[in-house]
């Protein structure tokens, strides 16, 4: 894509780099990412960092020459927060256990809570007997709930206090802490209670609820972001390997490459390799969403993770952890929920000065109900209560929680969704350009077509027999990736040819290629590629003409400067492309197939997929895909490219949005920003929907969260007082309730896209 995914630098990328992902514990909201951006991206070596509030981690790209991960996790505590374990398990078990006793305190909390609000209140309106210790009592209850229940508030907020910035847990901790000791001088001094009434309720309130929003957030975010964990779930820890001339247990972490893995049926393979005994049917959903199983026989691929459903199976190990497609798939996810959408740093920039804003606006608040505000609407309130009073309320309510998970959630619960369906989208960015698209440009062969053409006529110009053309052909064409080369290889071994090795190969990309073998100069390709040669193509011009008339490609070959023959190759279309590109089409983006075929064969395709003609751009050079992609960018239109081969990773790369079929080269998957795991192309479709999908829920989060915002803080503020008396003032205690729903209305919301349906637009 064009538009690089935004990423903080620390200096000029050096030749050499690694990357770190470790997990951040303590983080609260978006500000707390910054600051160990800003912590970890001022050590000398480092090159970038990428720290997500969301995910709960940091991936760091540095130079191992300079910078150790000792170093990077020393900047982090300096930060003020925890490094949590690398692998996996370590993390699921810190994250649980963090869980847990986040889980233990809220439940005090709402216990004491509930006492708290019995004793000051309960007991009065009930008529229970008084008793002279209720007033200590319920102080201390508060107390337990501040500093016990509340204490990651506490810590957060020193933490950035000492980072010497602002965060969530600066909001509540001078909330909560305000409404305890302001309530606490109240009761020691003795001072009216009808003039300075006390607020240890609300402290235990804003401490409590708040509590209950961060652990529902945080079950939200797990289940958002459990595809990785899905994914890695699916990675068997045992496994059958021959050693000795013996099949013996070991752990798949111990298996190594070449070594032979038994997989019996049902068991889940802990390998990537290729069955060399057993033929079977493999389940793939996990990886590419393909429900159908998939059969396999000796010479097939297989991916760990994937079910055994029926034969017994040995496979040579190719890849093993890290190494294998799982895990790179699990990489991708990662790195895509990771990574920002254009549309976070725009909320970023208002994020990084709402808090220090918000604690001015506080002030401010305060400084004016205690000069002027209370002794004119609320007489029976001492003016330095409600001073505190619609300050704290006013800190409270104004917490950016939903604003700072507004995006990522999204971002995260959409990735995954996309994960488990088989589309991979390698960023953010990625997810949120698809959703604006206007156009979809298509390679024809291997994307449109199967890919898998075959030699269909052969006409030789003169006596020589068309095997011993074909043979010299086969050849040239051994060591190219082109698919019609394939054709040849496919057809000479049919016919038994036994094909010699090609010398002086010389390619001329979309055109054709020379070559001698055995002593013979051997062209082939385009009639004009051929011509320009002075080698004269008449006497195979019928042929040609009844070849392009059924929608097959012609590949001229001239031996030793004399036209020898005319092949003709034809692809079939993917099942898969018709519906494809009618469900592209009522998604109201215009669809074009761009191909190097003439034109009269590309639109004996076009009609077989129902194309129109204007639909189709033929003749095209792989040098001019990229051109035909900046034309239509240049024209205003946002474009996705799809193909599969090395000729399309330049469009791929020039395109708003590249899209590489899974089967395809490893440049065009290695330049694309979203990646089909299975050989789909109905998945273009689905990817388009979910990122509107995606894109549509990120907008309903950022309406809810400044929508909130901007009624909330006024209330907050006593705003409404002069109108509608005590009944429009609000506690603290409701005030952090509130901002307590509303972080859990942006979770909800978001954890909703786990219910996606590819077939709603």
């Amino acid at each position: 894509m064009r538009s690089a995914d935004p990423m903080t630098a620390a200096s000029e990328a050096p030749a050499i780099t690694e990357v770190l992902t470790v997990g951040v514990g303590g983080m609260s909201c978006n500000n707390c990412a910054r600051s160990v951006t800003k912590h970890v991206t001022a050590i000398e070596g480092v090159v970038e960092a990428r720290v997500s509030f969301a995910l709960e981690d940091a991936r760091i790209r540095f130079d191992p020459q300079r910078v150790t991960p000792a170093r990077v996790f020393e900047a982090i505590a300096d930060a003020g927060y925890s490094v949590r374990p690398e692998h996996a398990e370590g993390r699921e078990a810190d994250e649980r256990n963090d869980l847990e006793s986040k889980r233990l305190r809220m439940i005090v909390g709402l216990a004491a809570s509930a006492a708290i609000m019995f004793l000051g209140m309960g007991v009065p309106k009930l008529g229970l007997p008084e008793f002279a210790l209720r007033p200590a009592v319920i102080a201390a209850l508060a107390g337990l709930v501040l500093f016990w229940v509340g204490r990651d508030f506490h810590i957060g907020a020193w933490r950035a206090a000492r980072a010497r910035t602002t965060n969530m847990d600066t909001l509540v901790s001078l909330g909560a802490n305000v409404a305890f000791f302001y309530s606490l001088s109240v009761l020691v001094t003795g001072a009216d209670r009808e003039r300075f009434p006390v607020y240890f309720e609300s402290a235990a309130m804003i401490v409590t609820l708040v509590l209950v929003g961060k652990v529902l957030e945080a079950r939200g975010k797990r289940e958002a972001s459990g595809a990785v964990r899905a994914l890695l779930d699916q990675q068997p820890e045992g496994a059958r390997v021959e050693r000795d001339g013996e099949v013996v247990e070991c752990a798949a972490s111990d298996i190594r490459t070449g070594e032979r893995v038994h997989v019996r049926p049902g068991e889940r393979l802990p390998v990537d390799g290729v069955i060399v005994s057993g033929n079977s049917h493999t389940d793939e959903s996990m990886l590419s969403g393909e429900s159908l199983p998939i059969r396999k026989a000796p010479g097939d691929r297989v991916h760990a993770g994937t079910v055994n459903q029926q034969g017994a199976l040995v496979v040579e190990t190719h890849a093993i952890g890290e190494a294998t497609i799982l895990a790179d798939i699990a990489r991708l996810v990662r790195e895509a929920q990771a990574s920002r959408a254009p549309i976070q740093s725009s909320v970023d920039r208002i994020a990084s000065v709402f808090v220090p804003t918000m604690i001015a606006v506080a002030s401010l608040v305060g400084v004016a109900w205690w000069a002027f505000g209370a002794s004119r609407w609320l007489p029976a309130t001492d003016p330095l209560a409600a001073g505190i009073l619609f300050a704290s309320s006013t800190l409270l309510i104004s917490c950016p929680c939903a604003m700072g998970l507004a995006t990522p959630l999204a971002l995260v619960a959409g990735t995954g969704i996309g994960a488990r369906r088989g589309l991979l989208l390698k960023s953010a960015a990625a997810l949120e350009a698809m959703g604006r698209l206007d156009r979809v440009i298509l390679d024809k062969t291997g994307t449109l077509t199967l890919g898998r053409p075959k030699v269909v006529a052969a006409t030789a110009a003169d006596q020589t027999p068309i095997d011993a053309v074909l043979r010299l052909t086969a050849a040239a064409e051994q060591d190219s990736e082109h698919p019609l080369a394939h054709a040849f290889l496919e057809e000479a071994r049919a016919r038994s040819l036994d094909v010699p090795t090609a010398t002086e190969v010389r390619a001329d990309a979309g055109r054709g290629l020379s070559a001698r073998v055995e002593k013979h100069e051997v062209r082939l390709g385009t009639r004009s590629f051929l011509e320009e040669s002075g080698i004269e193509m008449v006497p195979l011009d019928a042929a040609r003409r009844e070849a392009e008339a059924r929608g097959a490609s012609t590949v001229f070959v001239a031996i030793d400067g004399e036209a020898a023959a005319l092949f003709a190759v034809a692809d079939s279309p993917d099942p898969s492309a018709r519906p494809a590109l009618e469900r592209l089409g009522g998604l109201g983006l215009a669809v074009t197939m761009s191909t190097g075929d003439a034109r009269p064969q590309a639109l004996a395709i076009a009609e077989q997929l129902g194309l129109a003609p204007e639909q189709v751009v033929a003749e095209v050079l792989p040098a001019d895909k990229a051109e035909q992609v900046e034309a239509r960018r240049s024209a205003g239109e946002r474009v996705a490219m799809v193909g599969d081969g090395l000729n399309d990773a330049p469009a791929l790369a020039s395109a708003d949005v590249g899209i590489a079929i899974g089967s395809g080269t490893d440049v065009a998957i290695e330049a694309a920003d979203v990646v089909l795991v299975r050989d789909d192309l109905g998945a273009v479709a689905e990817a388009v929907v979910l990122s509107r999908r995606t894109v549509r829920t990120i907008h309903q989060n950022l309406f809810w969260a400044f929508g909130y915002n901007v009624a909330a803080i006024p209330l907050a503020a006593g705003l409404f007082v002069p109108w509608g008396g005590e009944a429009m003032r609000l506690s603290p205690g409701i005030a952090a309730g509130a901002m307590a729903l509303s972080s859990l209305f942006v979770v909800t919301n978001s954890v909703r896209l786990r219910r996606f349906d590819p077939a709603v637009k």
